[in-house]
Parts: structure tokens; C-alpha cells; sequence
């Protein structure tokens, strides 16, 4: 490449030369010429001048030979032409310039006129002067010929010229070299941008490269820093897009993907790890993403348009999806669309439990309802004037309402809970003394009737607890008297508190009926009974462990149960120590 840049200039060079080589030596010939005619007018005069003079020359012919031979007039020659246009003389090696300058001489003007000049063909300058007697003087030289000239033009300037094209040269090559590395450099510092190594820089450069090269480096800089830019800036995004609990789709016109981030592909179970440039039907294959896409793009409106489907993920099921879908606009012109992709699972789970604790109290709230209507109707149509009979319906009623008091209680309570606005007073609280109140005290009576023995380890020792008196009592209280309730007749109901580190364990175990295994992940719903009928005989609303788990999660502790059928049941909460009273 250097080799080719540099011979090129300098053969262009060297035509440069040479034209301006040949203006040169035609410029010179000329001058030469003017030069040759001056120095044969002069000559020419001054010897007409001495043939002229009669006492000065007595023969012509001898005067013009013995000039003719004179010391400097080896490259003129002479020639002598009578009136009559007779050669008396002529040093002319040839006949044809003697000619004509006799015709030269013909046409001159008169005597003691200026001496004329002119080239003639066979390459003389001839000067010639008519004398007072009517002959002609004629002076010629060889005028200087273009080949001639050029060549001793050429032989001069030649070794001048190969000097300055051999440097010129010498300079080409190492300038284009300086450029050749120059453009290497660069060349391999855009190759590191494009493979993200933006920190490479032209630095193997010398000479008048430098500059340039720090020109360039200093470009680069611009470049990676906002390079840099916009890398974070991609990242960020990237990173809001994927952290996206939703999924995010763009397409084209065309329903082809241009982007999908990780949650869409979850969402409706497919692999969108090389998604972007694929169709829509290819990636997903879900019409109704597609037909809900087509009508946004088609419409060309700003609307957003709400479809829902159902995925089947990769662990098996379906999920039903809502899909948000709106045209994207670029300079008024629509150019796709952006679908949000929302899991609606726990939506529909929630739909589904308000459904279900809808028909649950109502059923819960109708069958006192019921009863008591229906002992109201007996008395009505004459029972009541049965005293006996009266007494043990009234008695009946009052059960069924303290019953249907309770069940509106715990719905209040479980309300209040979970909707988190009841504003409760929060203190430092020993829990062992109300373990003993309600243990020892509260429930002594049904533990007595029941023949059950309620044993409280330890009940001593202080235990430290933060939240609220008459919820943490609820939470004790639920979980004791159920311990009594399904117990048997001589049972027993232990209670233990288990200190470590940052918490304390609340164990109640009783010797009851038990849990059957495929009821224990359920007796913290919300009207799940083990045994219904049972559990409605005793006096149970279905939502008391309900109550106690929220309770415990507004503590910030956790609940569980571990049963053996037949043989008993074991509660653990785990409830965060207080801190101390100076820490507070």
C-alpha cells in the first residue's frame, strides 16, 4: 500500500517535471534566438559599416574571408551577394540559406535601413544589410534547435530532479507509513469498541501521528463515556423491566417481537430467551394475545384495549392472565404495540375466598337463624303454653343466639385483622401471667366439667413479649379451649414456654381426639371445620384459629400445629422477644 501511494506521487511528480521541464527549455530556446539574432545585427552592421568605407577595404571578397576566419566567428557565417543577385561570397556549408538570404535581401527596404532578421527553414537565424552600392551583406548562425536544447536541458537538470524525487519519495514512504500504522491503530481500537472493550487507545504512534492520534483518543473518550451512558442507562432499564412483578411485550406492525422481558416468558411458561425478531404466534402461539395485539394495531388508537387468557405453566395447571394492550405511536405513525401481561391467580383466589366467606357466614349466620325461627313457630302455634316445653325452647334459643353473637364477634375480629385499620394499643406484656388467667382461671369451670387437668410449666417465669392484652388473650384462649373441648374425659392440656435467643416458643399439647394429616395445612382457614357437625355442637364458628393466626402474624411471629389422629394435638407459637425496659 505504501509502495503504491509513494511510486504513484512521484511518477506524477516526475510528468510534472518534465512538462514544466519542456516550458522551461522552450522559454530559453527563444531567448537564445533573441540573443543570436542581437549578436549577428551587431556584427552585421558594423561590418557593412567597414565595407562601406572605400579607404578602409580595397577588396571585399578578401575582408569578408579573412572575417570569416576571425577569432570568434567559427559558428557565423558570411555571405557577400552582388546587386544583380550574384554570390560573390558565402561561408554557408549549403546553397538553400544563401538563397534566401538573397530573397531576404530582395525584399529589404532601402539603403541605411535596420538590418532584418528571420529564421529560415534550414535552421539559420539570418541577418541581412543592403549596402549603398545595392549588394547584400548576409550574417547567419545556427539557430538553437528544441531537441538539442531539451537534451542539454534534461542532462542538466536530471540529477537535480533525481535527487528531489529519490527525497520526495523517501518523504512519501514515511509519511504514508506513519499513516498506514495510524490507520492500523485505529483500525484495531474500533475492533475492541465493537467487542465492548472501550477502554483500548491509539498508542503505538510517532511524529505528526501524534497529534492526530490524540485528536482520535480524545473522540474515543466522548464516545466510551457516553457509550458508558448509555449502557447504565440500558441496564437500569433493564433490570426495572425484569424485576417487573407483570410482563412486558412490544411487537411490530408486522406481530413480530422486538421485546419480551423474563416475567412474560414466566408467565405464560415459554422460553423468550431469543425471542426478539420471531413472530408473535411463534414465541407465544396464543390467540387471543394475538387477536387482542391485531385489534390495537388495526384500530390505531390510543385506547387501551383489555383482554384476559389462560397459560399453562411448566409445572403443570393453567393460570389466568390479564392482558393490557395499546398501539405505540412514532411521529404519528403507529409502529407496534405494548402488551401488559398481569397474573391474576391471586386475584381470582381472592374473588374466590370472598365468594366463599360470603355463602360461609351466610350458611353459619342461617342455621341459628333457622333453629330460632323455628323454635319461635313451635311456641307461636301453642307450645308455649306448655311451661316445660317453653322453658327448654327458650333455652335452646338463647344457646343458638350466643352462638350467632359469637360467630359476628369473630367475623368483626377476623375484619379487623386482616384489614390492618383497627388501631390497637401495643405494650410490653408478660405473657406467663396471661397464660395463668386464662388456663387457671378462665377455663377452669369447662376444664372441670370436661375432667380435663390444665398443667402451666413453669409458670413463674416472666416472659417478655410486645402487642396487645385482649388479642393476645383471644390468641391463648382460642387454642386452650379447643385443646378442652376435643379433649376426652380425664385428658390433659400441658403448656410450656421455651426460651432462646431473640424468641419464645409457646407449646400447648393436649391428649384429644387429634387431627387427621390431610386437615392440618387447612385448620387455619376461615370456616374449615375437621369434624362440622361436631365442632357446631360445641359451640365453634370455624374462624378461631383463623383469628389466631392473624394474630400472631400482627406480632410478627408464626404459628403451627403438629397432630397424631387419635392421640392428641400440639400447637407452637413463636413470638419475638420485647426488648428491655431501658431499651424501649
Amino acid at each position: 500500500m505504501r509502495f503504491r501511494v509513494a511510486l504513484t506521487a512521484t511518477l506524477l511528480n516526475l510528468l510534472v517535471c518534465l512538462v514544466l521541464l519542456v516550458s522551461f527549455v522552450i522559454g530559453a530556446r527563444s531567448t537564445q534566438n533573441d540573443l543570436i539574432s542581437e549578436e549577428l545585427t551587431v556584427a552585421c552592421r558594423l561590418s557593412a559599416e567597414v565595407l562601406e568605407d572605400s579607404t578602409a577595404v580595397t577588396d571585399e571578397e578578401e575582408y569578408l574571408r579573412t572575417l570569416d576566419t576571425a577569432e570568434g566567428m567559427e559558428q557565423i557565417y558570411v555571405a557577400y551577394i552582388e546587386e544583380d543577385g550574384t554570390v560573390a561570397f558565402s561561408s554557408f556549408d549549403s546553397e538553400k540559406p544563401t538563397q534566401n538570404a538573397s530573397k531576404l535581401a530582395g525584399s529589404g527596404d532601402a539603403a541605411g535601413q535596420r538590418p532584418e532578421a528571420a529564421v529560415v527553414s534550414g535552421g539559420f537565424i539570418i541577418v541581412t544589410k543592403k549596402l549603398d552600392d545595392g549588394s547584400v551583406l548576409a550574417f547567419g548562425k545556427h539557430s538553437a534547435g528544441v531537441v538539442s536544447t531539451l537534451g542539454r536541458g534534461i542532462i542538466r537538470m536530471f540529477p537535480i530532479m533525481l535527487l528531489a524525487l529519490a527525497v520526495q519519495y523517501y518523504i512519501i514512504m514515511r509519511y504514508v507509513g506513519r499513516s498506514d500504522k495510524l490507520m492500523s491503530e485505529l483500525m484495531g481500537v474500533l475492533e475492541d469498541f465493537t467487542e465492548g472493550r472501550f477502554s483500548s487507545r491509539i498508542t503505538n504512534v510517532e511524529g505528526f501521528s501524534t497529534k492526530i492520534a490524540s485528536k482520535y483518543n480524545a473522540t474515543l473518550a466522548r464516545v466510551q463515556d457516553r457509550v458508558f451512558r448509555q449502557v447504565r442507562r440500558n441496564r437500569v432499564l433493564g433490570q426495572m423491566l425484569n424485576q417487573m412483578h407483570n410482563g412486558l411485550i412490544t411487537v411490530d406492525t408486522n406481530l413480530n417481537v422486538t421485546f419480551v422481558n423474563s416475567n412474560a416468558g414466566r408467565l405464560f411458561g415459554k422460553d423468550v430467551k431469543n425471542a426478539e425478531g420471531r413472530s408473535l404466534k411463534d414465541v407465544f402461539d396464543c390467540e387471543d394475545l394475538e387477536e387482542l395485539i391485531s385489534r390495537a394495531i388495526q384500530e390505531n388508537s390510543r385506547q387501551v384495549y383489555t383482554g384476559e387468557t389462560e397459560s399453562h405453566p411448566e409445572k403443570g395447571g393453567i393460570r389466568p392472565i390479564r392482558l393490557y394492550t395499546s398501539s405505540l405511536f412514532s411521529e404519528g405513525k403507529c409502529t407496534g404495540a405494548l402488551v401488559v401481561v398481569e397474573d391474576i391467580t391471586e386475584i381470582r383466589k381472592l374473588e374466590q375466598i370472598r365468594t366463599d366467606f360470603a355463602a360461609n357466614v351466610s350458611h353459619e349466620m342461617k342455621t341459628p337463624l333457622t333453629s330460632i325461627k323455628g323454635f319461635i313457630e313451635t311456641l307461636q302455634a301453642g307450645a308455649i303454653d306448655n311451661p316445660e316445653t317453653a322453658r327448654r325452647f327458650l333455652g335452646i334459643m338463647e344457646l343458638e343466639a350466643d352462638r350467632l353473637n359469637r360467630l359476628i364477634n369473630d367475623i368483626l375480629s377476623i375484619t379487623k385483622l386482616e384489614s390492618g385499620t383497627d388501631s390497637v394499643e401495643i405494650q410490653r406484656l408478660n405473657l406467663m401471667d396471661i397464660i395463668k388467667y386464662v388456663a387457671l382461671t378462665l377455663l377452669k369451670p369447662q376444664a372441670e366439667n370436661k375432667e380435663v387437668t390444665v398443667t402451666v410449666h413453669n409458670p413463674d417465669t416472666p416472659v417478655w413479649v410486645m402487642g396487645n392484652r385482649d388479642r393476645v388473650q383471644q390468641l391463648v384462649l382460642n387454642i386452650v379451649e379447643n385443646g378442652i373441648k376435643y379433649n376426652k374425659n380425664g385428658g390433659k392440656v400441658d403448656i410450656t414456654v421455651i426460651e432462646d435467643a431473640d424468641s419464645y416458643h409457646l407449646i400447648i399439647a393436649d391428649t384429644g381426639i387429634g387431627i387427621k394429616e390431610e386437615h392440618l395445612n387447612r385448620v387455619f382457614e376461615r370456616f374449615y371445620r375437621v369434624d362440622k357437625g361436631r365442632s357446631r355442637e360445641m359451640g365453634g364458628t370455624g374462624l378461631g384459629l383463623a383469628i389466631c393466626k392473624h394474630i400472631v402474624n400482627t406480632m410478627n411471629g408464626y404459628i403451627e400445629v403438629n397432630s397424631k389422629y387419635g392421640e392428641g394435638t400440639e400447637f407452637l407459637v413463636t413470638l419475638p422477644k420485647a426488648p428491655k425496659e431501658e431499651e424501649q
